[in-house]
């Protein structure tokens, strides 16, 4: 509606207000209630359609505004939980990556007792290999003395016993020469 159009329902209204009759001692006025009213329904038939929209959406306002701030609420809950959840994730990766690494800490401790422990037993093991070769090395010696020894004695005793044959075949051969 412009507003020539209500400029005229203006102009009805004033129209019936200076023609009604005036009721005495009072100052007001007698109307003609349908006039009244069919100029009412034609200004609300002739209402602009976003005036009509308008009103519903200011009527409407409160249950906009509700399901807005329902909506809102919803997704402020989804983001909270969606948050929660992202930290419970993050938290439990963190507490993962926090046991992987101690148990990679104890696995490379342990390593390195083994690896004490293998060098000391290596290190025993060659020691006593040391020894042991130094005893038989030593027995050999000492056999090998022993039996040097024993021979150098059979020697001698094997030379005086072929140097006293030697003597008695000298002794025997003068005897039958007759000297």
């Amino acid at each position: 509606m412009d507003v020539n159009s209500m400029e005229k329902y203006l102009i009805k209204i004033e129209d019936v207000l200076e023609t009604s009759k005036v009721v005495p001692f009072s100052g007001k006025v007698a109307v003609d209630k349908d006039l009244i009213y069919d100029i009412v329904d034609e200004i609300r038939m002739n209402l602009p359609s976003e005036l009509k929209e308008s009103k519903k959406l200011v009527e409407n306002k409160d249950k906009f505004l509700r399901e807005a701030e329902k909506r809102s609420e919803a997704a402020i809950e989804n983001a909270n939980q969606e948050a929660e959840e992202i930290i419970q994730e993050a938290v439990i990766k963190a507490n993962k990556m926090v046991a992987e690494h101690e148990i990679y800490k104890a696995a490379v401790e342990e390593a390195e007792i083994i690896m004490e422990e293998a060098k000391r037993d290596a290190k025993n093991i060659r020691i006593s290999a040391l020894n042991y070769a130094d005893e038989m090395l030593s027995k050999a010696e000492n056999a090998m003395k022993s039996t040097i020894e024993s021979i150098e004695k059979n020697h001698v005793t094997a030379q005086e016993y072929y140097h006293r044959i030697l003597d008695t075949l000298f002794e025997n051969r003068n005897e039958l020469r007759g000297q």
